[in-house]
């Protein structure tokens, strides 16, 4: 038996178990490129539209949050289309990649799978092979369907080789990330530990592309997520990126086998400290048992949100700095109306930002929240149910501390945008002041909130549909993010709580919002708390 005997049969079995899950991703992302790349004719399809929207592709503040891309000759509709889809659908791309590849390694070893598998006639190295395997063929189909999809869009400025380039450049871009995902689930000893690692380092590369690509462009070369931009595909046709994404992964994937086969079976290569002999005098009850079981994922989720905002932060003084693209501004206009000018385009960047920081502070919330039914479906609620503890405690244990969870992150988040964006300004009084940033606090928080009432709607009340919640926060956040660029009508925006507060501190603070949604948000999980009481457990 070699070390990878029975590879077929086992990425068979992948496939087999996890083909719901493929299926939902290539159809979702599939139509999604299809249907914009159908439609962005009607959006920029006349000279006139594609030179109002390169100026303002063009900005600091579009740069940093969908690259810099450069414009040869005449822009066509197609590189345009480019320039709004290409990070976007790599984001998207790397998420789905590092959720499929953590669960298909380090996911199966937690639940005993892997051990099982091991047990029988297969090559040790062969349950990680059919992993990666697993990523190559998902990617592999994904990207043809991009291309094909866009060769049947036929935008103008489209060719045959672009096409082709941006499906293989997002499938090798999201491949790469997935190997690394199988990577950190050899250096982690649990699921949750490889899912934040492999975050962490995509946050970093993230980052990086980020700040280089607003004050130092030539070195977002250095970052993997700043390859894709590099692309080109319907102006200089670059592959540069596409082979340097698959020797990066061949790389990754080596590592990863290096790991797997000197490590124990449920071992990872970075060990967790040993634990107390003895539990501590807090832990006695479920709120801190969830704390010591989730304060690491907690605590790195908040760290992170900051560090995200503090690196947006980094790029005020150049958004922000209008004489620095227009000196004679100020002679024609006056300084005051010149300060005034560079606060409105900070105040705007900041409302955009501020959408970005609650939609990412949402995520470990809506985690806290759904785990409650995954410890139900393993059985690991019976151990506490046999103790005099009721339905309610244990309830809002997970869902108070998944509120206080996202609702620090994002105020962290932000913060870290302000302070940090006010400290690098050359003109004080450009800068978001106090009154401003706790606007944009209020005016983000209630979305926070509805979305996690919703997941507990959904835990109480009907736990088979849990998925949507991530769902409806993905609508939420792509329908506000990526609206005004892809010109979306007004009820699209208004179908999430994303959609349903004013961009503040842009605009006022609309307190009567705020007051309804968190109603809302009380009725959401007093329904959901309901449904969680009266309902049965579901032991697996």
């Amino acid at each position: 038996m070699t070390r990878f005997g029975r590879l077929g049969q086992l990425t068979r079995l992948n496939f087999r178990r996890d083909r719901f899950r493929i299926l939902t991703w290539l159809i979702i992302l599939a139509a999604l490129m299809a249907s914009v790349a159908w439609k962005f004719e009607d959006i920029y399809g006349t000279q006139s539209e594609i030179a109002a929207i390169k100026s303002t592709l063009a900005s600091p503040g579009i740069v940093a949050m969908f690259g810099a891309f450069s414009f040869k000759g005449k822009v066509t509709t197609a590189e345009i289309f480019a320039n709004e889809m290409l990070l976007f659908m790599g984001l998207i791309q790397v998420v789905m990649n590092l959720a499929l590849s953590v669960h298909a390694t380090r996911g199966d070893e937690d639940l005993g799978i892997t051990e099982l598998v091991r047990s029988h006639a297969v090559g040790t190295l062969a349950p990680l092979g059919a992993a990666a395997l697993e990523l190559v063929i998902v990617n592999g189909l994904l990207g043809m369907l991009y291309s094909i999809g866009l060769t049947a869009a036929n935008m103008p400025g489209a060719t045959t080789e672009g096409n082709w380039l941006i499906g293989i450049g997002l499938a090798t871009t999201g491949l790469l990330f997935g190997l690394l995902g199988l990577l950190t689930a050899q250096l982690a000893d649990h699921s949750a530990s490889a899912t934040g690692l492999a975050y962490t380092l995509f946050g970093i590369s993230y980052l990086a592309r980020m700040i280089t690509d607003v004050q130092h462009p030539k070195l977002t070369w250095w970052s993997p997520m700043g390859w894709v931009e590099k692309l080109a595909p319907y102006n200089a046709a670059n592959w540069t990126p596409v082979w340097l994404s698959l020797l990066t992964g061949l790389i990754l994937l080596n590592l990863a086998f290096f790991l797997n086969d000197r490590r124990d079976l449920g071992a990872g290569a970075i060990t967790t400290r040993p634990g107390r002999r003895t539990a501590s005098a807090l832990l006695r009850g479920p709120i801190s048992l969830l704390w010591r079981r989730e304060r690491n994922v907690i605590i790195a989720w908040i760290l992170a949100v900051i560090i995200f905002g503090i690196a947006y932060g980094t790029v005020f003084n150049t958004i922000g700095d209008i004489l620095k693209t227009n000196p004679t501004m100020q002679q024609v206009f006056g300084s005051t109306m010149v300060h005034e000018a560079n606060h409105q385009v900070l105040l705007s960047f900041t409302s955009l930002l501020a959408i970005v920081m609650a939609a990412v502070a949402t995520i470990p919330g809506i985690q806290l929240i759904l785990k409650l039914h995954t410890d139900e479906t393993r059985g690991w609620l019976e151990a506490l149910y046999a103790r005099p503890l009721s339905r309610t405690t244990l309830l809002f244990s997970h869902v108070g501390m998944a509120f206080i969870t996202s609702t620090l992150a994002y105020i962290g988040g932000l913060g870290g945008i302000v302070v940090m964006g006010d400290a690098s300004l050359t003109h004080v009084q450009d800068g978001i002041s106090a009154t401003e940033f706790w606007h944009g606090v209020a005016a983000q928080l209630p979305e926070i909130w509805v979305f996690l009432a919703l997941s507990t709607l959904l835990v109480g009340c009907w736990p088979r549909l849990k998925t949507l919640s991530w769902a409806y926060l993905a609508l939420g956040f792509i329908g506000v993010y990526m609206g005004s660029l892809l010109k979306l009508p007004d009820w699209v925006k208004q179908l999430t709580p994303a959609g349903w507060m004013p961009r503040v501190p842009l605009h006022d603070m609309n307190w009567t919002t705020f007051s309804w949604m968190t109603g809302l948000a009380i009725g959401l999980v007093v329904i959901g708390w309901i449904g969680y009481r009266r309902r049965d457990l579901q032991m697996r």
